[in-house]
């Protein structure tokens, strides 16, 4: 019996023994069940608070991202108006048609296909135009510019089916006078990605404009202005909806020119189907009054668009329209022969105004014989008589007894040989040759025959039509050196800020020579070479110039037919304008570019033009 109570105590030991290790195992599993859902619990609690809490400000960002899209409002340019009050340059409302890539990724050709049916457009044509943009320009597309009435309407009320599409009212660029200010003013375009990286941070979009010449780029930052911007709710399926937010543009300044618009669209005129230029001063500040070029194109087009042909036109046309020759360095001829007069007296080479050298036709030095323009010669004239009859023989005479660097120092002290102060990329320095110059560029001497070739205004000189018009502002307001400049005042609201002229240098001469060399100019006018510029009733005085010049070809070198000069300044009892006249491969200045001079001023003092 005991024997059976042991066996079952030990059977029931046993079994409770089991009984606890199984609890024991399954408390264990439990636990750790347990640990784990804490576990888990504690890394989801954590992503939330992630989420909802630390990133909250990105994700709800983000989330307005996909429901509100932000488009930039270009703020209008400003106006460009002359000193008579003549708008030049202005900004006119067009519905523009956008098209946003990003809206339409997967619908591009569908919605570009609804277009070509509204706008009449083949599809094919539009869909390359959009497809060549998009990888040209970052953003919006500009599909078409200067909707009609009827196209907006057709568009607006199909835009639950024009995903992406958008048609806004934006103040385009306008220029009434076209070529006639081209050179001036200048033009913009579609700024490029390459620009857009380096001006995003300074306020510009990827949809602007921006100043490529002239005025439009000289004053980029003052014409601009500053964007605004408009946030539209837009629907899953790209579809823009109602306006949440508007930022109103603030528009850039309005610019006051010195430029005389009846003046400038008669050198416009003047120089219609000529290569050249034109440009006016005023001797009292260095005002421009006009600034001309020949060829030309119209601004409007840069805007408007190129066709393919008209571009290839342009850009291959060997007249350069692009080129500003205001700008450009010529060799001046004979209108430089003023300084050669005044660095011969300067120099006391000519000694005395009645001085006389006598002219046969020719100018023999050593073995060498320059030839004067008049055949026949001029026999015996003095200072007045030579600039008058611009004769050759004179100033050779005077350029020899000349040190070439004393005439080069001469000349950069007129302005010549660097940039008169205008500030446009555009400008050319000119050239004036020395010494030193020449033994660095072609490792020989400087021969007197080249002082003398370059007292008449040839050989290595080379100078801008502005420069020359500098020079004789000079020479008419006493010696005073103004730098140029073209706008006066700068507008916006009621804020003006006015731009003062600076002079450069004063020219100190004696009043003797600057008398003298007066007296010729104006004799040159009145009995001289440049006679047909001149005007009963008005003071012109000025001078003529003809420039040689040398085209090399592939095997020789050939003349062409010379460039026409004449500068020269007017008024009735003392100069109030200033000319330089250029005429590329014209001819002779006297029968060429002095008439000009003579219509260009009674354009300006209202005289009825002389039959």
């Amino acid at each position: 019996f005991n024997k059976d109570i042991n066996n079952f105590l030990i059977k029931d030991f046993f079994k409770t023994k089991q009984k606890i290790l199984k609890g024991i195992f399954w408390e264990k599993r439990l636990s750790r069940a347990k640990f784990l859902f804490i576990f888990l619990f504690i890394i989801l609690w954590s992503r939330f608070f992630y989420l909802q809490i630390i990133k909250h400000s990105y994700y709800y960002r983000k989330a307005k991202e996909r429901s509100i899209i932000t488009y930039v409002i270009r703020a209008p340019r400003g106006e460009i108006v002359t000193s008579d009050g003549v708008v030049v340059a202005t900004n006119r409302a067009v519905f523009q048609l956008y098209l946003d890539p990003e809206l339409i990724k997967d619908k591009e050709d569908e919605v570009l296909y609804r277009l070509s049916k509204i706008l009449k457009e083949d599809f094919g044509s539009l869909k390359e135009k959009y497809y060549l943009a998009k990888k040209t320009f970052l953003g919006r597309v500009l599909i078409k510019r200067n909707l009609n009435w009827d196209e907006v309407a057709k568009i607006m009320v199909r835009r639950y089916y024009l995903p992406g599409v958008k048609v806004e009212v934006e103040a385009e660029r306008y220029y009434p006078y076209g070529e006639a200010y081209f050179h001036l003013i200048g033009y913009i375009s579609r700024i490029t990605l390459k620009e857009y990286n380096k001006l995003k941070n300074k306020g510009y979009s990827i949809e602007d404009y921006i100043g490529r010449a002239g005025i439009e780029k000289m004053f980029e930052r003052e014409l601009k202005g500053k964007n605004g911007a408009i946030k539209i709710e837009r629907d899953a399926h790209g579809r823009l909806g109602k306006i949440i937010n508007r930022l109103k543009p603030i528009p850039g300044k309005n610019l006051v020119l010195t430029v005389n618009h009846n003046l400038q669209m008669k050198a416009y005129e003047l120089l219609k189907n000529k290569k050249g230029a034109i440009v006016a001063l005023s001797p009292k500040d260095g005002a421009i009054l006009a600034m001309v070029s020949s060829p030309s194109i119209n601004p409007q087009k840069f805007i408007d668009g190129f066709t393919e042909e008209e571009w290839k036109k342009i850009s291959l046309n060997p007249d350069k329209p692009f080129l500003n020759r205001v700008l450009q360095p010529y060799p001046p001829g004979s209108t430089y022969k003023v300084i050669t007069a005044i660095a011969g007296l300067e120099a006391n080479v000519i000694k005395d105004v009645n001085e006389t050298i006598f002219c046969p036709g020719y100018f023999k030095f050593k073995s060498r014989i320059f030839r004067c323009w008049e055949a026949k010669g001029h026999k015996n004239v003095n200072l007045i008589e030579a600039i008058a009859y611009s004769c050759d023989v004179y100033f050779y005479t005077v350029a020899s007894k000349l040190d070439v660097d004393y005439l080069a120092k001469m000349s950069r002290k007129w302005g010549l040989g660097k940039l008169t102060g205008l500030g446009w990329s555009e400008e050319k320095a000119g050239f004036v040759p020395n010494r030193a110059w020449k033994k660095k560029k072609f490792k020989e001497p400087w021969y007197p025959g080249e002082t003398i070739i370059m007292g008449i205004g040839q050989g290595y000189l080379l100078t801008t039509p502005l420069q020359m018009a500098r020079v004789y502002m000079a020479i008419a307001n006493g010696g005073y050196l103004y730098k140029p400049y073209v706008v006066k005042e700068m507008k916006l609201n009621k804020n003006i800020i006015t731009i003062n002229p600076q002079i450069e240098r004063h020219l100190v001469l004696d009043p003797r020579y600057l008398k003298w060399i007066k007296e010729g100019l104006l004799e040159a006018v009145r009995i001289g070479t440049g006679k047909l510029a001149f005007i009963p009733g008005l003071i012109v005085a000025g001078k003529t110039g003809t420039a040689q010049v040398i085209s090399l070809s592939a095997k020789k070198d050939k003349f062409l037919e010379p460039h026409a000069w004449f500068v020269s300044y007017a008024g009735y009892s003392q100069p109030e304008i200033v000319s330089a006249i250029l005429i590329e491969h014209g001819g002779h200045g006297g029968s060429v570019a002095a008439p000009l001079a003579r219509k260009l001023y009674e354009a300006y003092f209202g005289i009825k033009e002389l039959q």
